[in-house]
Parts: structure tokens; sequence; C-alpha cells
């Protein structure tokens, strides 16, 4: 049975490395992702889309408001590794959101 071990221990190792180089995938992803205009747009389309400012509650609908709790419970991971690996774009994105918002009301789209 010792000869298992070393396997099974050599295997979980392993795991636990590209389990490692995938997160730090997703964060690379995340942080490219938010450095352009472009992505951050996109990330609010997400975030306000998914209803992470909105109130997930359906009257007379639990399974509406269960589906939308669930949309929002996406954005607010979203959220959470935004702000946790990079919250001056978050910040940027708010601003940027807001322009676009203001220029849209003022030319009547």
């Amino acid at each position: 049975m010792s000869a298992v071990e070393p396997d099974q221990s050599a295997g979980r190792e392993a795991k636990a490395q590209a389990d490692k180089l995938d997160a730090r995938n997703e964060v690379d992803e995340l942080l490219w992702l938010m450095s352009d205009p472009r992505g951050r747009r996109f990330m609010w389309r997400q975030l306000s889309g998914f209803g992470v400012y909105q109130s997930s509650y359906v009257p007379g609908s639990f399974d509406g408001t269960a589906f939308n709790e669930g949309r929002r419970s996406m954005a607010l991971k979203l959220t959470t590794q935004i702000m946790q690996h990079c919250p001056a774009r978050f910040t940027e994105m708010q601003k940027e959101a807001s322009k676009h918002d203001r220029r849209s009301s003022t030319s009547g789209k």
C-alpha cells in the first residue's frame, strides 16, 4: 500500500499546481479585460444585465426570485474579483459608465 501513496501524493500536488495556474490565469484574464475601455464597458453591461444593482424579488414568483438571485450572485462574484484584484479599474469603469449614461440621456438615446 505504501507504493500507492507516493503516486497519490504526486497526483494531488500536480492537481494543486494546475489549480494554482488556473487561478492565476483567471486573474490575468480579468486584469487584461479591465485594462481596456472596451473590456470595462463589456463588464459593466454584464454586471448590469445580471441585476447586481437591482432587487432579485419577483412578487408572487419564488422561481423568478431564485433565478434573479442566481444571476445576481454571479455579478457579485465578478464584482468581488474586480475589487480584490483591480479596485481602481472598478472605479474607472463606474465613471466611464456614468459619463456614457449622461451622454446618452442628453442626446436623446
